[in-house]
């Protein structure tokens, strides 16, 4: 019978919480990509249904909430934060700036401290400050 010293042992265990670790950010990575560009799409929605006015919004995250009681992210304010969204990228845009590898809580965050049309800029300001001080990018990733 085999046994497995304890160098042997111990390089696996690595490997074996190496792989997880790798894998479970990539699947978070995957899943946030994925729900920005939710988000997109919603906000596009919002913008094309725009002519019901502002209860409208106010109506469907109440609908919504009855729905998907378990789920975050469906509040008015957020829908409105999608609408603001969809206005300021375009579909490409979005994919060739790397936005949707960003939480939404921090595009939001820089949707707050901009005007209209500056998102780029201040996204690349946000990336460089990010990097340059060797902070992981999408720190909720982990």
């Amino acid at each position: 019978e085999y046994t497995l010293n304890d160098d042997e042992y111990f390089k696996f265990l690595e490997n074996i919480k190496t792989d997880i670790i790798t894998t479970r950010r990539q699947i978070l990575s995957q899943a946030n990509n994925e729900v920005v560009l939710m988000y997109y799409r919603i906000g596009k929605g919002l913008i094309e249904n725009s002519k019901y006015g502002n209860r409208f919004i106010d109506t469907l995250a109440t609908d919504l909430k009855l729905d998907f009681p378990n789920m975050q992210g469906l509040s008015a304010r957020n829908l409105r934060y999608m609408k603001r969204f969809a206005k300021e990228f375009e579909y490409d845009s979005i994919l060739q700036h790397n936005v949707a590898k960003l939480p939404w809580t921090t595009i939001t965050t820089i949707m707050d401290k901009i005007k209209d049309n500056e998102f780029i800029k201040e996204l690349d300001k946000y990336k460089n400050n990010k990097m340059s001080h060797n902070i992981d990018f999408c720190p909720n990733m982990q």
